[in-house]
């Protein structure tokens, strides 16, 4: 049990330290991949957000400087639908080469009125809101219909890349896709790696093969494509820390659009699963040293316990743990009404063999017998040197009958052994049964008693006690 305890308490120690510190390590690097995630999310909106400024900054000259003071607006209150088309074809053709795809006009009851190029059979409302800047028309009071000025998103696309360092790409909806190539503003659309339902307007490829990751973390973005929320996934490449971030794109009145992706060689990413790998290492190394520590201390502990409790030239217990056993047996046996017996011996004219063969024959003798009394006893008896040459037996749930009979077989095994040095040793034993309501000291005189009488018995005998 002590030897268990020794080694399961440093394995239990090693195990809970290595547990608490992975859990407290991973929440770390999650902490820090989510922040960084988060960071990517706020920057690549921002960035798109900064080329639609652009945009809008541009459209909104255009339009408070040219619409608004035009008689566009006039025209169209009058319903003159050519001169209004005249005027905005005018503009279109300077605006087409800033990346405005089209330039529409919807009347107030939903209607395409004017359309840029000129293709407006195409057109159907729900093809309108999408991608678009929209204005409202008035005269003297009166809402005529909004003006709707559209940039692909390819445009957006297109800038992007040119201006940041990473890669960006659009992908769109199926059905916005669809309805881009029915009313004109897309020529084509590219089916997309991770979904039927998702298509991208136009590829770019910069130093990063989009295609190959696209398809490697294709499960992972499938599962999220539709919560419509930002995410971002990373991806190791070649040794490359790759950020993928997804940022959903919607209209002015919350229709999702698809998403805006960002590919980036990102090594802050490395230096945190760099950094968990280095603390889980460190905490396994820590952990073992910490677990020897325990084992040792538990060890020395163990030997220091036995030193006290143990004679050190038998290896049987001694006096005092002998007493301490006692008692507690004693108790026991009187709690539960059970039998408890008792042999004390020693070694029949010890003092002789001394005294011809040397003490050291004499301690080799002791040890010898030592061995035998352990060979002879179950391992719920409780075997100790009582002192010089005499030695104790104590026999839990033994009756008196049970202990006469191993004292008997402990007295034949010394009489047929041969000790180095020596030849024959025999021994002398008193058995006794303890009886109710006696105590230690009582308990031993008796099986003492029982000893003297085997030896005037003429020793090499065991007697029982009274």
């Amino acid at each position: 049990m002590k030897a268990k305890k020794t080694i399961l308490l440093p394995l239990i120690v090693f195990v809970s330290v290595l547990i608490i510190s992975f859990i407290t390590f991973y929440m770390d690097k999650l902490q820090k991949e989510k922040i960084l995630e988060e960071n990517y999310v706020k920057n690549t909106f921002s960035n798109y957000k900064a080329v639609y400024l652009v945009y809008k900054k541009m459209i909104d000259y255009f339009v408070a400087d040219d619409v608004k003071n035009s008689n566009l607006e006039y025209f169209l209150f009058k319903n003159k639908i050519e001169k209004v088309k005249e005027f905005l074809n005018e503009k279109f053709q300077i605006l087409k080469k800033q990346n405005i795809s089209n330039i529409f006009i919807v009347n107030i009851n939903g209607k395409v009125i004017v359309s840029l190029p000129e293709n407006s059979e195409k057109y159907k409302i729900e093809h309108l809101a999408k991608n678009q800047f929209v204005y409202p028309l008035k005269y003297r009071n009166s809402f005529l219909g909004n003006l709707y000025v559209s940039v692909p998103f390819s445009a957006f696309q297109d800038d992007l890349n040119s201006i940041y360092y990473d890669t960006y790409l659009f992908l769109l909806k199926k059905e916005i896709g669809l309805e881009k190539v029915i009313s004109g503003t897309a020529s084509s659309l590219i089916a997309s790696e991770f979904s039927k339902d998702f298509y991208y307007e136009k590829i770019t490829i910069k130093d990063i093969p989009v295609s190959i990751i696209n398809l490697k973390i294709k499960d992972k973005v499938v599962k999220l494509l539709n919560s419509r929320k930002a995410f971002s996934i990373p991806y190791i490449l070649n040794g490359n820390p790759i950020l993928i971030t997804f940022i959903p794109i919607f209209t002015s009145n919350g229709t999702f659009l698809g998403y805006l992706i960002r590919y980036s060689i990102d090594y802050n990413y490395a230096l945190i699963i760099r950094s968990f790998y280095f603390n889980i290492v460190a905490a396994i190394i820590i952990d073992l040293v910490l677990s020897s520590l325990v084992f040792l201390v538990l060890k020395e502990g163990e030997r220091l316990k036995l030193l006290a409790e143990t004679d050190p030239l038998t290896g049987l217990y001694n006096k005092g743990k002998f007493n301490e056993v006692l008692q507690k047996e004693i108790e026991r046996a009187k709690r539960y009404k059970r039998p408890l017996s008792i042999i004390v011996f020693d070694i029949d004219h010890f003092k002789k063999i001394n005294d011809t063969y040397g003490h050291k024959i004499g301690d080799d003798v002791l040890k010898s017998l030592a061995k035998i009394i352990k060979s002879s006893v179950r391992k719920t008896d409780f075997a100790a040197r009582w002192g010089g040459e005499e030695f104790v037996i104590l026999l839990p749930e033994t009756d008196l009958e049970g202990a006469r009979k191993v004292a008997e077989k402990l007295r034949e095994k010394v009489e047929k052994h041969k000790f180095p040095g020596v030849g024959k040793v025999t021994i002398s034993l008193g058995v006794a049964q303890l009886k109710d309501n006696e105590d230690p000291n009582d308990f031993i005189v008796r099986a003492d008693m029982a000893l003297y009488k085997a030896k005037e018995g003429g020793r090499n005998r065991v007697e029982v006690a009274t």
